[in-house]
């Protein structure tokens, strides 16, 4: 069963908001990239999991946070034991060996470790006596990884249908004391992350307008009810345009008031005031 839904990260979300609307710098711009090949990763993992749902628990981007924050992609909870999954996206020639991966300043091995052993003191505190068994999968078929012997916890794509279904052979029927187990688990995890990426940004500094989904390119008005993306041709519907604008108001301006006038001037005064209002009957009457 699926417990805890894998989410975009908030500085991915923040950062695709803002593409299009400032100028992003060439790190931030790496970073995007380096978020959208991960989640992509993860996600395509998710499907393939989805198949195990009868017999384990499901837990996406599980992150403990304290003294020490670690970050786990998906925590799969069974009656056989506990699973920790990192999982990589990553493509091209890569070297590992005795004394880790070549070349990387932050080894995930290392890093696999270190969050097995953070995860293991959280199942101490809680009473959770199930065994945990920690794994980096590669989930892209493109990548070539050199020097991996058998007892390195890494599963190669070509590998993950044959651990998945290991995964389900040792996992026994799941019962209520596996979701409750689970259930405690995701009472552990904190949204707070202090090493999440803070990107600064202003009201002023921000561009205005309902950019294209595709292209990020400000979009015109094509007729009184659709627009239109002047570079790749792409044409919606202005209320889908909208709601779209609105989701990223409000990634970049949590916690303000999602008034009529704030979201007219946000998307460029290409929808008026009383369209607003009647789509987000939630907005406050329009002045």
């Amino acid at each position: 069963m699926l417990l805890k839904a894998r989410k975009k990260p908030v500085e991915m979300e923040v950062l695709e908001s803002l593409e299009g609307r400032v100028r992003l710098a060439p790190d931030q711009e790496r970073q995007l990239s380096f978020m959208r090949t991960g989640f992509g990763g993860e996600v395509g993992l998710d499907v393939e999991l989805a198949g195990l749902d009868d017999c384990v628990v499901r837990i996406g981007d599980f992150v403990l946070a304290g003294n020490q924050v670690c970050q786990i992609d998906t925590v799969l909870v069974s009656a056989g034991g506990i699973y920790l999954l990192d999982v990589k996206n990553w493509s091209g020639r890569h070297t590992v060996g005795a004394g880790g991966f070549e070349g990387l300043v932050n080894d995930p091995l290392d890093q696999l470790k270190r969050a097995g052993r953070l995860f293991g003191r959280m199942l101490e505190r809680e009473r959770i006596t199930l065994p945990v068994e920690s794994r980096l999968v590669f989930v892209n078929p493109g990548m070539t990884l050199y020097g991996v012997q058998a007892e390195m916890p890494i599963v190669l794509p070509q590998q993950i249908p044959e651990y998945l279904a290991g995964v389900r052979r040792a996992s026994g029927v799941l019962t209520e004391w596996e979701e409750r187990a689970a259930r405690r688990i995701v009472a552990c995890h904190s949204d707070e992350n202090p090493y999440r990426l803070k990107v600064a940004y202003t009201w002023n500094e921000v561009g205005k307008g309902m950019l294209c989904a595709g292209c990020r390119r400000v979009m015109v008005e094509k007729s009184h009810k659709y627009v239109v993306c002047g570079k790749c041709g792409m044409v919606e519907a202005k209320g889908d345009a909208l709601k779209r604008t609105k989701r990223e108001l409000d990634i970049l301006f949590p916690g303000c008031v999602p008034e009529v006038d704030r979201l007219y001037r946000f998307c460029g005064g290409m929808v008026n005031k009383r369209t607003i209002h009647r789509l987000f009957c939630d907005i406050e009457t329009v002045k």
